[in-house]
């Protein structure tokens, strides 16, 4: 058993000394860059990216895209030494795949996942969708426990429809899914709706840019 524990050492290395392998086959979109981002942000740096000697990525493309739109100049590296080149080229199949092999338990993860709203988490910050969360019901116990109002009193949560065509669609998913990257650690949000809340600060912002008092 001892033979087969690697004793790899993390190394910090500039983020320019690494490069993504060229035919690294899973592609990662510019929202799960985005997201990526947040966590790191969120979280710090908590997984080494996997390098070849010569600074070929085996594993971690996404943190290391991540690393660079966040202007980050060194990261932690375990390098693969020793390994042979169909080595390198399988496990960067390997990692990708071998853990889309794993189920979720939806319940688990329900309970999960409500608790941290009731905390007040960002659940975005989890990578979970908006469908997803749907799904699972999430949130829907707390909105059946809310008290009825008394006659005359409106509750302060409003729902508001638009009719977008698909470029406007597009601009719109963008901005909000954008938006509801935090600030900062920390950053408290007005309700739980992640969309309502990042639609509010967009506006915020296009009031406070175009909009003078008086």
């Amino acid at each position: 058993m001892d033979a087969l524990i690697d004793k790899a050492t993390v190394e910090v290395w500039p983020i320019g000394r690494l490069r993504p392998y060229e035919r690294n086959s899973r592609r990662h979109s510019p929202q799960q860059i985005e997201q990526i981002a947040a966590s790191i942000r969120q979280w710090g740096w908590t997984m080494p990216i996997l390098a070849a000697d010569d600074g070929m990525v085996l594993a971690g493309h996404g943190r290391l895209a991540a690393g660079k739109l966040l202007a980050i100049a060194e990261v932690p590296v375990i390098v693969a030494r020793g390994w042979s080149d169909q080595q390198k080229r399988a496990y960067v199949i390997a990692d990708n795949r071998l853990t889309d092999a794993s189920e979720w338990d939806d319940e688990m993860l329900r309970l999960e996942l409500n608790d941290l709203l009731e905390g007040g988490f960002e659940l975005s910050l989890t990578g979970i969708t908006e469908g997803e969360l749907s799904r699972l019901s999430v949130g829907v116990g707390e909105l059946e426990a809310m008290p009825e109002l008394p006659d005359g009193d409106r509750s302060p949560y409003r729902d508001m429809t638009f009719i977008l065509y698909g470029e406007q669609w597009e601009t719109v998913d963008r901005a909000i899914k954008l938006a509801i990257l935090p600030r900062k650690p920390g950053d408290a949000n007005p309700n739980r709706s992640p969309q309502g809340n990042a639609l509010a600060r967009i506006c915020e912002e296009y009031l406070a840019r175009h909009v003078t008092d008086g």
